[in-house]
């Protein structure tokens, strides 16, 4: 089991200090309020994105709505890649408009 934490995670909304779970074999769990430590949970500054194993990633270069859309395709027990998104929080004007964040950096854990 891997539990990762941030201090955004997106999956069909956003969670403010949640972790996410996967099983062993790197299928989704599901997104968990992060209340106390919890051993072994890695932790990373930015956002969390669930994205389906079988799609090929970033759908457009830069991140636009695209993204989030992509992640509300992953369901609890599907395969997934966790994706860290850095330069980016809910509060950023650019998720609201259709002019992605050309300053953002995209890390696949």
């Amino acid at each position: 089991m891997r539990r990762i934490a941030s201090h955004y995670i997106y999956w069909q909304k956003w969670y403010r200090m949640h972790y996410l779970e996967l099983d062993a074999e790197g299928r989704f769990a599901g997104v968990f309020p992060l209340e106390q430590e919890i051993a072994n949970t890695e932790f990373y500054d930015g956002t969390l994105l669930p994205v389906p194993s079988g799609v090929s990633f970033p759908p457009s270069g830069a991140f636009s709505m695209e993204w989030l859309a992509v992640s509300d395709r992953v369901t609890v027990s599907s395969f997934v890649y966790i994706y860290r998104l850095t330069g980016i929080s809910p509060a950023t004007s650019e998720l609201g408009t259709d002019n992605g964040c050309g300053d953002c950096h995209v890390q696949r854990l």
